[in-house]
């Protein structure tokens, strides 16, 4: 026996490993796929990230998301809730909030202002699908000034940022 038969011999076994291991990676997706799995009120999928931006003041600012965190279902903590997730982007005087949320209507959306006007809570309750997430935002925000518009899943909420130089109300005099 020659060292290329021996090594096709090694290469054959190893292929036969690899498609038994394919077999039972499609047999486990499959069983996930039942109704079973689907069921009642309880998501079908786990999802849980983070991401990580340096702050205003130089510091890291981690932020979580996902569905996994608040009741537990075995050993996995879960919440019926997805959290979306979100962008902030803050220009010159205003402030952009961009949120994902595929899946639910127009008309499912709620958008509200916090009571201190710093912070922004979105939440939307579909066919499938329930979003629920609070926003801290990085300055008070005028409520009147506030547009919100929601396009191929996307939510974006454009905020006017309270002028800190101006103090008080001017009223007009007529």
């Amino acid at each position: 026996m020659s060292v290329f038969d021996e090594f096709d011999r090694i290469m054959k076994r190893w292929q036969r490993f690899f498609e038994e291991l394919e077999r039972q990676i499609d047999e486990e997706f499959q069983r996930f796929a039942e109704p079973r799995y689907q069921g009642r009120g309880k998501p079908r999928f786990y999802y849980y990230g983070f991401e990580i931006t340096m702050g205003p003041d130089g510091k890291p600012v981690v932020r979580e998301f996902g569905n996994v965190k608040s009741r537990r279902e075995g050993s996995i903590e879960v919440v019926d809730e997805i959290e979306p997730l979100t962008d902030v982007v803050e220009d010159e005087g205003k402030i952009k909030v961009v949120v994902e949320m595929p899946g639910v209507d127009k008309d499912d959306i709620k958008v509200r202002l916090g009571d201190d006007n710093r912070t922004l809570v979105v939440s939307a309750v579909g066919k499938d699908r329930k979003y629920y997430k609070e926003i801290p935002l990085p300055g008070e925000v005028l409520p009147d000034k506030t547009k919100a518009s929601y396009r191929n899943g996307v939510l974006v909420v454009e905020l006017e940022k309270k002028d800190k130089s101006k103090k008080g109300f001017e009223i007009k005099v007529e």
